[in-house]
């Protein structure tokens, strides 16, 4: 099979893979948002806000580091290479895993009476800390499977892990949620824990198997590296820069319902519209947004051999190939997805979330659908061409951005401040992103020229589905009915992609190519 026919069904795979994972998420989210309200939703926010501070800390940008260098490293036939560099990957993760588990485990208590203010959240932040280790590890896999392009084995995993969570949550929820908010979140949290770890058990199995049968446990240089310079090189950059930047995301979510209260609103209130946003409607905007992540994991080992054993060679040609069609990817599939939710936002709130305020917020949060998608996917490139460090900066910066604002327009213009904060951060985060992948690549993309024709496109499709249904007396009041709008809605935007070509004739070959070409 060759590169690009590979690299496309590992695309198939993950991307349907995470579009089933997402789908349960979501329905997932709905049922636990339904059980807990939205009070539980705000109060399980922060712990998670919190949390992921922790995960950061435990994982220290080792995935990005495996997937390199493993990549690099199988690339060039050093496979007993490869494993050494696990080897080391994996303690490097014992070492961040432990530790930031006994940080969290001993710091809980100040942090949810000092920081979060809240004790019931205590409880959770302490049975968290047992995951940490397991997430840190499992990441060292995760990257392998990824830079070794047998991603169906993260794909198996996540759904594993995904049905295993909810099971195990559903207990808990039965047994301990009517002791209260407090405990409600416990049951969630004791979920994911135990989930996490025998995730981590399955990979590590998968992974044992898989060296036995793909890695020869030889050097074709024959050539020893020491690559605990070059681990540390990568990770330990992208560590700090994340360790900042997740507490300045930190910063923010706890800043949020502290921001609402002095706009106006009650404790109760303050955490309740915080809950919509975070557990409710953000989890729904980011569903579909699985496909683009999937394409930026799947993107980094393929740039990264690319740049390493070609550019020499053929310069950015072939870098600049790839990095024109996957923002082109990106933007037709995040504007498809935009209209999508704007269209159908009050039938999907009432039928998801009903009873609250989330209709109203998905109209408005879907308009940052196309930056937030695209730059995904432009960020996942960027780490690629081993861009990490300008990658990070540009979130440190979002991130600053963010909590200043913030801070200065939640007591003022409530939720409403928020909006505004995440349309500007987005926006600025992209503009940077965009602006060092062209300077990197050479590659020459025309925004305007990509977006225009998707835009009127989905426009077109969505305003004649509506009027379909309005004018055969279609109600959207139904989940069968709702998803025959939206997959009705889809095929319309496709027709009309096609008919105002604006996909070219040069870009439907080369699809063709894909499954013609060999090496």
């Amino acid at each position: 099979m060759n590169r690009v026919k590979k690299f496309f069904m590992n695309a198939l795979i993950m991307g349907a893979s995470a579009i089933f994972m997402r789908t349960v998420s979501v329905c997932w989210s709905a049922y636990v948002a339904n059980k807990i309200g939205a009070e539980g939703s705000g109060l399980f926010a922060l712990i998670m806000s919190v949390y992921a501070f922790a995960v950061t800390l435990a994982c220290s940008g080792i995935n990005l580091a495996v997937m390199r260098l493993v990549s690099q490293e199988i690339g060039l036939g050093n496979d007993k290479n490869a494993v050494a560099i696990m080897k080391k990957c994996v303690g490097y993760c014992l070492f961040f895993g432990i530790g930031a588990g006994l940080l969290l485990f001993s710091f809980s208590g100040a942090i949810a009476n000092n920081i979060l203010c809240d004790a019931r959240t205590e409880l959770s932040l302490r049975a968290l800390s047992v995951s940490l280790p397991f997430i840190a590890l499992s990441n060292v896999f995760s990257g392998y499977f990824s830079a070794v392009r047998r991603v169906y084995k993260n794909a198996a995993s996540g759904i594993a892990e995904q049905f295993v969570k909810i099971g195990i949550t559903v207990v808990f929820l039965l047994i301990i949620a009517p002791r209260g908010i407090e405990y409600a979140c416990l049951a969630l949290v004791l979920g994911s824990c135990i989930a996490e770890a025998l995730s981590f058990f399955y990979m590590f199995t998968l992974y044992i198997f898989d060296k036995k049968k793909y890695l020869s446990g030889k050097n074709a240089s024959g050539e020893k590296k020491n690559f605990l310079v070059q681990i540390a090189g990568i990770a330990l950059p992208i560590a700090l820069s994340s360790y900042l930047r997740s507490g300045l995301v930190t910063v923010e979510h706890i800043l949020i319902p502290i921001g609402l209260k002095k706009s106006g609103a009650d404790a109760a209130a303050a955490l309740a519209s915080y809950g919509t946003i975070h557990g409710m409607v953000l989890p729904l905007i980011l569903f579909p947004s699985a496909v683009c992540i999937t394409f930026a994991s799947l993107i980094i080992p393929e740039l990264s051999e690319l740049d390493a054993k070609y550019k020499t060679v053929y310069g950015n040609t072939h870098i600049c190939y790839i990095v024109k069609r996957a923002v082109k990817f990106a933007s037709v599939f995040a504007i498809g997805t935009a209209g999508i939710f704007i269209c159908f936002a009050e039938p999907l709130g009432n039928l998801i979330y009903p009873g609250t305020q989330a209709a109203k917020y998905i109209v408005i949060f879907a308009a940052a659908i196309p930056v937030m998608y695209t730059d995904t996917a432009v960020d996942g490139m960027l780490k690629g061409l081993g861009q990490q460090l300008s990658s990070m900066r540009y979130n440190i910066i979002d991130a600053a951005v963010s909590v200043a604002l913030v801070y200065t327009l939640l007591p003022k213009f409530g939720i409403y401040g928020y909006v505004i904060c995440v349309f500007v951060c987005e926006i600025l985060n992209f503009s940077l992103s965009i602006g060092r992948l062209i300077t990197v690549t050479g590659a020459k993309i025309s925004l305007p020229a990509i977006t225009a024709a998707p835009v009127c496109c989905i426009a077109g499709a969505a305003s004649l589905s509506l009027i379909l249904c309005r004018l055969f007396g279609f109600e959207l009041d139904t989940a069968p009915k709702c998803a025959a709008a939206i997959i009705a809605t889809i095929i319309l935007y496709l027709l009309l992609m096609a008919g105002v070509s604006a996909v070219s004739r040069e870009e439907i070959n080369w699809f063709r190519s894909i499954f013609r070409k060999e090496d």
